[in-house]
This record gives structure tokens, sequence and C-alpha cells, in this order.
């Protein structure tokens, strides 16, 4: 029954994971096939299964369907199920499978659109903190860390944009890790930012050796004004002369120092990490200064 409750809301965030980005509502109206804008009938929209039955095709357009929707029904009820082994039916479980859920949904848009919506992170926030007064004095922790989390990932935004005189990280990243903070608390930050560095410059580096064509940083704010303002006209070739490539600089593949890529779904999967590895992680530290 967990595992099919996850599925179910698993079906529900593939909704807001296509619309909040495009400010639609979530609520209405029903599902639709986005190629041929028809209804998807209530039978064929059973979490994972529909999926399989209709064999990947709409059944009215026979237009393909994306593994992504079966996927992520299928990872929400995986954690579903894995919570409720690690915490049985309890106020830990509905808790953290609201914050996980929460995360699976900013993972996805911040994968497809480089944003992570205000509308998820700032509730979040406030959530994860008002949640925090059900376990006794872990407000303090719950505050500290949001405040931390926040604090220190911006000062060291800025500190890059000082440097290197640009963003190196967009305050979406900013504001999910004070989110982190108010849910896990302070003690989680160490975790949650090694292990999704470590695992960012990994993939990064997987990708671009395996030929992956990286993307470069989104434009400054001075960027985008300078891209909308009216270019001046080029003069005519004269006849017989060579054309000049249509690839613009803009848009050749950076060098892999100054791809970008998101780091979002990273900071929220090492926040899932730390629900199942934290007890592990510090225990091995606490043995090797030990030692």
């Amino acid at each position: 029954m967990v595992f099919l409750f996850g599925a179910t809301l698993g079906s529900f965030l593939n909704v807001v994971i296509h619309r909040l980005p495009r400010d639609e509502s979530i609520v209405k109206p029903r599902s639709k096939c986005p190629a041929c804008d028809h209804a998807i009938r209530w039978y064929d929209n059973i979490p994972i299964l529909s999926f399989f039955v209709l064999g990947r095709k709409c059944r009215d357009c026979k237009a393909s369907i994306s593994w992504r929707y079966p996927l992520v029904e299928a990872l929400t009820a995986g954690l579903a199920l894995a919570l409720w082994l690690k915490f049985d039916l309890s106020k830990e479980l509905a808790v953290h499978f609201a914050f996980t859920a929460a995360l699976i949904a900013i993972t996805f848009i911040d994968i497809d659109h480089r944003i992570i919506p205000n509308e998820i992170s700032l509730p979040g926030i406030l959530i994860g903190f008002a949640c925090s007064f059900l376990w006794g004095d872990f407000w303090i922790s719950s505050l500290i860390g949001l405040l931390v989390g926040g604090g220190g990932l911006l000062l060291l935004s800025l500190l890059y944009s000082l440097i290197r005189g640009r963003e190196g990280m967009g305050m979406g990243d900013v504001k999910l890790l004070a989110m982190l903070g108010a849910w896990l608390g302070w003690q989680c930050l160490l975790f949650i930012l090694l292990f999704a560095s470590i695992q960012g410059v990994l993939t990064a580096l997987f990708l671009w050796l395996s030929g992956v064509k990286l993307k470069p940083p989104l434009p400054e704010e001075w960027e985008e004004d300078e891209q909308e303002a009216e270019p001046e006209p080029e003069p005519e070739p004269a006849p017989g002369a060579s054309q000049p490539s249509s690839q613009s600089e803009g848009e050749s593949e950076p060098s892999f120092l100054l791809a970008a890529i998101p780091f979002g779904p990273f900071l929220a999967i090492s926040a899932v990490e730390y629900l199942f590895l934290a007890e592990w992680f510090y225990g091995l530290m606490r043995g090797a200064i030990s030692f």
C-alpha cells in the first residue's frame, strides 16, 4: 500500500514537473497528451502500469511517451517504501516522505530548465522549520541549518563572483540548501556539500568523457540585456564570397572547467543519502579520528 501510494503521488509529481516551470495550474485541467492535447483517460493514467500496457504510446495519436513518467513514479514509490522500512508508520515517515517528494520535483525541474522554483524552495524552508518543532529542541538545529546552509552557500557564491566576475551558483541552490538545513538540521550540511560536490564533479567528468555536449552557464542579466539589444546589420557578402558559419560563438561547447551542470539534483540526492547513510558516515569519521 505504501508503494502504491508513492506511485500515485509520483504521477502527480509528473504534472508538477511539467507545468510548474511553465506557470500552468497543477490542479486543472486534466492531464492530456502533449502531442495531441487529448485528455488522458483514467484507465490510461494508472501509475507505472499504463505506460507498459499502452506500449509507450498515446492511445489516440500514437506519439511516444517518455520514460521520464514511469521513472518518476517508480522513484517516488521506491523512496516511500524505503522510508517506511526505516521509520515504519509514524510522523517521521509522513514528514520525510513530503520532503523527498519535493526533492524529486526540484531535481527534474532543475535538470530540464536549470531553475529551482521558489514555489517549492521558499515554502519548503518554512514548512521544514515548522516541522522541526515536532522533535522537541530540534528547532534550534533547524534554525541554524537554514541560516548557515543558505548563508554559507551565498557567501561562497559571492566570493566566486568576485574572483571570476560571474555567478558560479544560482540563488536557487542557495535557497535549496537553506531548505535542506531547515528539514535536516545543521548536522547535514557537511555531508550534503561533500557528497553533492563529489558526485557532481564525477558526473560532469563522465558526461564530458562520454562525448556529451555540456552546456555553458546561463547568461547574466547584463548579458541578456545585450542579447536583447538589436544587433547592427551586417553588410551583404560580395558575390562568390564564402558564407560565415551559422553557429555563433555563444553556441559552441564550453571547456570542461567552464561548463555548467545543475547542482540542485546533487544537493537533493545527497540529502536523501543523508537520511539513510548519515549514521554510517559519521560513525566512520569518528572511527577514523579515534584511530
